[in-house]
């Protein structure tokens, strides 16, 4: 699970769209549990520091079930990705469930909304599922250097959604642009890529995450709504939360951010194997005087 050169994660993800369409359900989730019980197996700096996180958002120790399942539910989720482009609307449609949707619907018929979520089940499937029922997406995406990112926008762009880098000085006015112009802004809001995140905690535990959604939402008068999304046996889950308050001021918007944050960790405690997160993300307190005391 180490990180690949970006030249070869551009070469991985090419090759992948070209044959993923292709590969049958049941050998995808064969290659999902093998790939998961020899990572798992091997350990490794991603493995490692994805317990930790699966420690802190679940105060529990992972065991190599947990661990299994969480590195399959991240396989699956690249070979569907890899899949995507190959299937039609009513398959798009089919797969996907929720809650919350005709509050969202509502919003999109109004004021405009916004949508922050985690790295939980599949949010590509997500993001496909509502440009085809009439919710046209825009988003930012991690600016990789080189192939990787030219090839996931284009992916993204081919599922119908607009794609703006995470570099891009002009990322916060064009997704206000978006959003009042009738498009969903839906932004992954868990990991602070920018380091420029608020203070807030996540299931007890002091994390920093970025303010993006509820700045774009805030400016906007557009509604502003956490979602969680998770895997079921055929297709994906899409909880999508109560609209969040919007408060005013500095204090307003940590207030807003931890919304978000509560939501997230309730969903991640209930599904964590299908949090995808294996960067750094909690504050390690085993390093700090407090916690070595």
């Amino acid at each position: 699970m180490a990180p690949a050169p970006d030249w070869s994660l551009g070469l991985l993800y090419q090759v992948g769209w070209r044959i993923g369409p292709r590969i049958p359900a049941s050998v995808q989730r064969m290659i999902s549990s093998a790939g998961a019980a020899i990572a798992v197996d091997r350990s490794g700096p991603h493995i490692r520091q994805y317990a930790q996180n699966l420690r802190y958002a679940t105060d529990r120790e992972p065991d190599r079930d947990l661990l299994r399942a969480g590195i399959a539910s991240y396989l699956r989720n690249l070979l569907e990705v890899f899949a995507l482009p190959g299937w039609s609307r009513s398959k798009i449609i089919s797969r996907v469930t929720t809650t919350g949707e005709g509050e969202l619907r509502r919003a999109m018929a109004g004021e405009g909304a916004v949508i922050a979520l985690p790295h939980s089940g599949n949010w590509d499937l997500a993001g496909a599922w509502a440009c085809v029922t009439g919710m046209p997406v825009s988003t930012v995406v991690e600016e990789l250097d080189g192939p990787a990112f030219a090839a996931f926008r284009a992916f993204r762009e081919g599922l119908g959604m607009q794609v703006i880098g995470h570099r891009d000085p002009a990322a916060l006015p064009e997704l206000m642009t978006a959003a009042r112009g009738g498009r969903l802004v839906c932004l992954v809001a868990d990991r602070d890529l920018l380091g420029s995140g608020v203070p807030v905690t996540w299931n007890g535990h002091p994390v920093t995450m970025p303010a993006g959604p509820a700045v774009v939402a805030r400016r906007t008068g557009a509604a502003l709504f956490p979602m969680v999304s998770w895997f079921t046996p055929e297709g994906l889950q899409l909880d999508i939360g109560p609209r969040i308050e919007h408060r005013p001021g500095r204090d307003g918007l940590i207030a807003m951010v931890q919304d978000e944050a509560d939501f997230f960790a309730a969903g991640v405690a209930e599904h964590p194997q299908d949090w995808h997160l294996m960067q750094p993300f909690f504050v390690d307190r085993s390093q700090t005087p407090e916690g070595a005391a």
